[in-house]
């Protein structure tokens, strides 16, 4: 396990620069304003008790088998892990294990999987409809449901009172903060945020941010997990959209304003977009920087950003669309129109580039050469 891989690195980025981290709870060492040396003496003490954990980690239980749930069971279950993945009612349930089906016969069509592999994922699924019976002996627990502060509130609290002691409580949410998710909890060590983007099952990246009190331990063992499991977690600081929810609001920001203003057309961005866009697969934001030069982004950066878009309250041109019922490929119409096949086939696509990446071999990366930065 890379110790690096974790908050460690996040801290040292930030020591090296210079920048003080804010002071928290005393109850956890990553709010503190310490060193990296001084994170470094419990360093040892994190890697052993987090191979401990991860050790012990035999079962998974899913909260909520929807959009997001079911990809989640779906690449725990390839992993190796027997799954409890649980939904509200039979009906939500068989739509969950059809989902997930499809998911696996994906894999298998695009020769990522064997049919044996995919069956014997399929066979460690197990669909329930009661939360104390998919949870009461899990040891890694992941909350799937809608975005609502007080739901998830509900639903860790009830978590809390069904799971094992030593069990894991993990939530997919987009940028609610785990401290204020596990407030209730009588665990809030123990509770941390994965983010997975959609599809999971054919996401690498993982956002894994620990909430105030999130015990060092849990978060690298929720790393070693998922890198166990094929993922690429990444550690972020518990700020609101993470990073890449953070990273998409800002452009689609700025998309709105372009087409509200009335300068390009959503065919145009679209066209631009999708072009410009095969870079950062490749090369990410930073290292595109750095190819460009910090001296030439300098000068962009004075040239453009006084004219983008700085609301704060949102794109006007946006809640006319939904207060007109326009809600994209749902209601049939968004900033396109759309059909069940027209959606099928933009569904399809992307499928086909996801899995093709997953098929590349890995990309060169400044931060995985073993040189210090």
């Amino acid at each position: 396990m890379c110790i690096e891989d974790g908050m460690f690195k996040l801290r040292a980025w930030y020591v090296r620069r210079g920048v003080r981290l804010a002071a928290g709870p005393a109850a956890n060492p990553y709010s503190q304003k310490k060193t990296y040396e001084g994170a470094l003496i419990i360093k040892d003490e994190v890697m052993v008790n987090a191979e401990y954990t991860l050790d012990r980690i035999k079962k998974i239980a899913i909260v909520g088998g929807g959009l997001m749930g079911h990809g989640v069971a779906q690449f725990f279950a390839q992993g190796g892990y027997p799954v409890a993945m649980y939904n509200r009612t039979e009906e939500s349930s068989a739509r969950a294990m059809a989902d997930l089906k499809r998911g696996l016969t994906l894999f298998v069509k695009e020769g990522l999987s064997t049919q044996a592999e995919a069956d014997a994922a399929l066979a460690r699924i197990r669909p329930v409809v009661d939360l104390a019976e998919a949870i009461h002996e899990a040891d890694f627990i992941t909350e799937a449901v809608v975005d609502d502060l007080a739901l998830k509130q509900k639903i860790f609290k009830e978590m809390d009172a069904l799971a094992p002691a030593n069990a894991i409580l993990t939530s997919e949410t987009s940028g609610l903060r785990m401290t204020d998710i596990s407030r209730d909890t009588a665990r809030p060590e123990r509770c941390v945020s994965t983010h997975n983007y959609t599809p999971p099952s054919l996401m690498p990246v993982v956002e894994v941010v620990p909430g105030e009190r999130t015990a060092p331990e849990v978060l690298e063992t929720t790393c070693a997990l998922l890198r166990k499991v094929g993922k690429e977690p990444v550690v972020c600081s518990e700020i609101p959209g993470h990073i890449g929810v953070r990273l998409t609001t800002a452009l689609r920001r700025e998309v709105s304003y372009i087409i509200e203003q009335g300068w390009a057309t959503p065919e145009a961005v679209d066209t631009v977009m999708r072009s410009v866009g095969r870079l950062f697969p490749v090369m990410g934001i930073c290292i595109l920087t750095d190819f460009t030069g910090l001296d030439m982004s300098d000068h962009s950066q004075k040239n453009v950003l006084p004219h983008l878009d700085s609301k704060t309250e949102g794109s006007d041109l946006i809640r006319r669309m939904v207060a007109e019922g326009k809600l994209g490929v749902k209601s049939g119409e968004g900033f396109y129109q759309w059909t069940p096949e027209s959606a099928r086939a933009i569904y399809e696509a992307r499928g086909r580039e996801l899995l093709r990446w997953m098929k590349e071999p890995p990309l060169p990366a400044p931060w995985k050469s073993g040189e210090e930065e």
